[in-house]
């Protein structure tokens, strides 16, 4: 599944928290067909940058590249609550056949997810019932 996104990032480099690299990787194990064979260039990913809005959506950089495709591999797609029943959802993608990327948004647009869910707080997209 391919889709197109445009914005203005705010710039980082940075190695991934524990917690982004978690979540990531689940993500990679329990999403499509095809998306474990990206956990060898999660080893080589950074932080590039992050989104404007403040939520906790991060792009990044596998050994140093980037990919200048801008349509997007969905790689894993999943979805979440908070304690509040506000809805989420967060999903792993890759352009160009690199990672490229870890986003979250709100489904009610009531919140702006600023923080990352537990792999266990996860429903993927086609279970969800949320």
């Amino acid at each position: 599944m391919a889709f197109e996104q445009t914005s203005s990032e705010i710039a980082e480099n940075r190695v991934l928290s524990d917690e982004e690299r978690s979540l990531v990787h689940w993500m990679l194990e329990h999403g499509e067909s095809h998306a474990p064979a990206f956990l060898a260039q999660l080893e080589q990913a950074l932080v590039v940058s992050r989104c404007p809005c403040c939520c906790a959506s991060v792009d990044f950089s596998v050994a140093g590249k980037q990919s200048s495709v801008t349509a997007m591999d969905i790689l894993s797609d999943s979805l979440w609550e908070d304690a509040e029943r506000h809805k989420f959802g967060a999903f792993v993608f890759a352009r160009g056949g690199l990672l490229a990327g870890l986003e979250v948004y709100s489904l009610d647009g009531a919140v702006t997810p600023t923080w990352l869910p537990k792999p266990e707080q996860l429903i993927e997209f086609g279970e969800a019932k949320i």
